[in-house]
């Protein structure tokens, strides 16, 4: 008995020094925890003028996005508001949606006369701006002064102002979207991203409302989720095979493996989504580890517990139905074996995989839904009738064009009943059912598994001739002895009947054969 305990202590010590080693790397550079937090929305024809206080001439801003794109011409003048004698720089200041809250590099294009005036007029209604810092040839800041009670949000934060845009400052990748989604569900805007569910936007909004629109607070939630994989892993590994040290081994490729660390430290949904995924697989497995002939009071809490995260995950993104379909098909068989019809145990099934994951989809809506202004809408072109779709409802159409023998149809849901949330749903499906956009770093389901073509989120070009990039990947010494390890473990399972080797070859071809039906 002593020897078991302090077998039991050397492992929980082993395990917390793999969590503590990787939290520690995981939180280092993660991201810059100050930013600017006061945004000035500039509408169309809207005008901003500083006063530039010094001979410094104009090089080059630094700009903070907001929200939302924005477009900005630059004029000049030696006298406030003399609108006749304004001259105009060719280059305007352009920021899509793909900078958003991200510092953008802005080199002016006349830089050869020296005014006292610098005037910014937009020319779109979401223009959005955070901060601005002029900067001469030599890299000096210029003093500016507002002239406008609005222009003082703009330079009130200066000192949150980098030399360079970074990952530590700014937004890349996926980013662009989803804390951009959770700023606007916080401060009840019209939302950008509504192609996910939105549970994962909202657990990432709840750092941002406590320690600002910052890199550090939308990254931090992830982050969390990451390290608590490693732990979760562990637990599967010890349900499955009762042993510390495969355990262990679990725990620990895990923490080595690159795609893991760099997904997790990225804001956005996707960390969630694994992380309730792992917690549901693991209750469903203490479910199928319970004997047929067991009571079934020690039957429901695990399968309860496992249709809650499930439910989670299905509320953040859909491809969490993969991870069902594998416990469904791994349940059936169970249910089979059991060689008795358990109509208790079949209705707790039905509330704990159907009721309590529709239950929590539903709720994951009520922001959405108490935000007054979020309307969802989609446009869709077709020439073929046959093309049309039809199981939109026509009240949904906000208009519809033909021009060329090409139909334009807009679709417009705002959620108010069980009516409008279902049309919600089926714009969500119609946009990924009908992508065509292709990207540069996409490859094919059977090139996964040995790291074919890795993703590259992002590349950063320094004054200094140096650059920084992050690329996606899996550890190959993991994956690619994964690849060998997966084969003779279906081997094993087969000959030998093992039903762990089983369970883990089920889930694992259950979450990836689906991709190949995706074109």
């Amino acid at each position: 008995m002593k020897e078991r305990i302090q077998k039991i202590k050397t492992t929980n010590i082993i395990l917390i020094l793999i969590i503590l080693t990787y939290s520690i790397i995981s939180f280092y550079k993660l991201g810059n925890i100050h930013n600017p937090q006061t945004f000035v929305n500039l509408k169309d024809k809207k005008q901003i003028t500083y006063k530039i206080e010094s001979e410094q001439i104009p090089y080059r801003a630094m700009i903070y996005s907001g929200h939302n794109e924005s477009y900005i011409s630059v004029f000049y003048a030696n006298t406030y508001e003399d609108f006749d004698n304004y001259v105009y720089d060719k280059k305007p200041i352009e920021i899509k949606y793909n900078n958003i809250f991200k510092w953008n590099e802005h080199f002016f294009d006349l830089q050869d006369t020296n005014y006292k005036y610098i005037m910014f007029q937009s020319y779109w209604d979401t223009t959005t701006i955070g901060e601005i810092c002029l900067f001469d040839k030599e890299g000096n800041k210029i003093p500016i002064t507002p002239m406008e009670e609005q222009g003082k949000s703009l330079v009130d934060e200066q000192d949150t102002v980098p030399k360079e845009m970074n990952y530590m400052n700014s937004t890349y990748f996926d980013e662009v979207y989803f804390p951009r989604t959770a700023y606007e569900q916080l401060h009840n805007m019209p939302i950008y991203e509504y192609t996910h569910p939105p549970l994962g936007k909202l657990i990432i909004s709840i750092p941002m409302y406590f320690l600002g629109v910052t890199p550090f607070a939308y990254r931090l939630g992830g982050n969390i989720a990451g390290i608590l994989m490693i732990l979760i892993i562990y637990l599967i590994a010890k349900e499955l095979f009762k042993k510390d040290i495969y355990a262990l081994f679990a725990a620990t490729i895990m923490a080595l493996d690159g795609m893991h660390f760099v997904q997790t430290r990225m804001g956005t949904a996707d960390s969630y989504l694994v992380l309730f995924s792992l917690i549901s697989f693991l209750f469903f497995i203490k479910y199928i580890k319970i004997p047929n002939n067991e009571k079934i009071k020690r039957k429901v809490p695990p399968l309860i517990i496992s249709g809650i995260f499930w439910g989670m995950a299905i509320s953040t993104k859909w491809t969490a139905t993969y991870i069902g379909l594998g416990m469904g098909i791994i349940y059936l068989i169970k249910f089979i074996l059991g060689k008795k019809l358990d109509l208790k145990l079949l209705g707790w099934s039905i509330l704990a995989f159907i009721i309590v994951p529709l239950s929590i989809y539903i709720l994951s809506y009520i922001p959405i839904i108490k935000n007054p202004n979020h309307e969802v809408t989609y446009t869709y072109q077709y020439q073929d009738p046959n093309d049309k779709l039809a199981y939109f409802d026509d009240s949904s159409i906000y208009s519809q064009t033909t021009e060329n023998n090409t139909t334009t149809v807009t679709y417009k849901v705002k959620i108010t009943d069980i009516k409008s949330f279902i049309e919600y749903q089926k714009i969500m499906y119609t946009y990924h059912s009908r992508l065509t956009d292709s990207h540069t770093y996409s490859s094919k389901w059977y090139e996964w598994p040995i790291i074919k073509r890795p993703l590259w989120y992002y590349i950063g070009r320094f004054d200094n001739d140096k650059i920084g990039t992050i690329a996606c990947m899996g550890n190959p010494a993991i994956w690619y002895v994964g690849i060998l390890t997966t084969i003779l473990t279906t081997i094993y399972g087969i000959l030998k009947k093992e039903k762990e080797s089983l369970i883990l070859i089920v889930m694992i071809l259950a979450t990836w054969l689906p991709y190949s039906f995706i074109r």
